[in-house]
């Protein structure tokens, strides 16, 4: 239900796949969105993403020849970005005063345009861009230009669908709880952004923001079911809600369900796998987990679960058959394998955020236990994307 569209220069309609092409053509010629379009590509070359103040939503991007002027713009939509209810499309056509005779099939035509998740138009919009350009951008380089809806939302906005979310959430949150990756993608798939709830219609970042801070929330609780001790659980919550408030770049925001819901289904595993050994050794496994970030002492951990540095060292050697040390570097390191696998992040940053006093460093630790380095690892990973 995604139309296209190509538009001349002057924005007169060449071709649209969509029925009642005229209607919707027409609507975007009087929306907002064609003066943001119009305004936006005269200094700028990337894809836009824009909403008016009824809510409906547009991706553009622009073909331009060889002296860079505009030739045609290239769209996909009409969509909303969160699901909409009967009676805002009803509430929407009083408010644009429609006579009665028109309301129905307006109505009728609203109800066609499909819903699609600010995640998901973004990635969408960045295809848009390649296919019309040939040039690679990545989401951040995406702007979206949004109104306040104020005149028209109101809690009749969103149409709710709470037994899909349940099943979604449900699901999702027992593969945390279990420690289980299998099909992680598609379960995220499924409790993709809008299905939360509709927090902050009027600013999408702030409406993504508060959804991975309510799932970060969630996350951590599954977490602490699954068997990670409750300092544990909130602490790397603590983490990932300072992450998501620090920044406003739009493909940070959006690679960082999947790095956090990862984060605690390892946390979930490796909990499940510390409940085999004593209660000391599981702590001081626990402790290890909760201060990977961290040059971990020793005798700070050994005060922490009740012994000597000595004595659990030895009690350690015996139990797990390696030395706490030897233990340290490869949970450091496997968590940093990770971190590298699910999100964007340097080397320098990765190592420095494990405490390793320097990259070369880490880089020789990383080969000794993955067998390869993190510049090759990283290497492997954009070949196999």
């Amino acid at each position: 239900q995604l139309y296209s569209w190509s538009l001349a220069h002057n924005f007169q309609l060449i071709y649209s796949n969509a029925p009642d092409s005229n209607f919707y053509y027409q609507m975007f010629l009087v929306s907002s969105c064609y003066e943001k379009t119009l305004t936006h590509f005269k200094t700028h070359s990337s894809s836009i993403i824009a909403t008016d103040n009824t809510g409906i939503t547009w991706m553009v991007a622009a073909q331009r020849s060889e002296n860079h002027t505009v030739e045609a713009y290239h769209i996909c939509g009409p969509f909303f970005p969160i699901d909409t209810s009967e009676a805002y499309l009803y509430q929407l056509c009083s408010k644009m005063k429609l006579s009665s005779t028109f309301v129905s099939d307006f109505i009728e035509k609203l109800k066609k345009i499909p819903t699609i998740p600010l995640r998901n138009s973004i990635k969408y919009s960045v295809m848009l861009h390649y296919c019309v350009s040939g040039q690679a951008i990545t989401p951040d380089d995406i702007t979206a230009y949004n109104e306040k809806i104020e005149h028209y939302v109101d809690q009749n906005w969103a149409q709710l669908n709470y037994h899909g979310t349940w099943e979604a959430e449900r699901k999702l949150f027992e593969q945390i709880k279990e420690g289980n990756s299998a099909q992680l993608n598609q379960m995220l798939s499924d409790f993709s952004s809008g299905n939360i709830g509709n927090i902050c219609a009027n600013n999408p970042i702030r409406q993504m923001k508060d959804e991975l801070i309510i799932f970060v929330t969630l996350c951590s609780r599954a977490a602490i079911l699954g068997g990670v001790s409750p300092e544990g659980g909130y602490s790397l919550a603590d983490y990932y809600l300072q992450r998501i408030e620090s920044t406003d770049i739009i493909g940070e925001l959006q690679d960082m369900s999947l790095e956090f819901v990862n984060a605690f289904i390892l946390r979930s595993k490796q909990a499940k796998e510390n409940q085999k050994h004593s209660a000391t050794i599981s702590a001081a496994m626990e402790y290890i987990e909760n201060h990977l970030g961290e040059k971990i002492n020793l005798d700070a951990m050994a005060k922490e679960v009740n012994y000597s540095g000595y004595y659990l060292s030895s009690k350690f050697q015996k139990e797990v058959g390696e030395s706490i040390n030897s233990y340290i570097k490869k949970r450091k390191i496997e968590s940093a394998r990770d971190m590298l696998a699910t999100g964007n992040y340097t080397i320098a940053y990765v190592s420095d955020y494990f405490a390793f006093s320097s990259i070369s460093y880490f880089s020789s630790v990383f080969k000794s236990i993955t067998g390869m380095t993190p510049g090759a690892f990283l290497s492997k990973k954009h070949g196999s994307n």
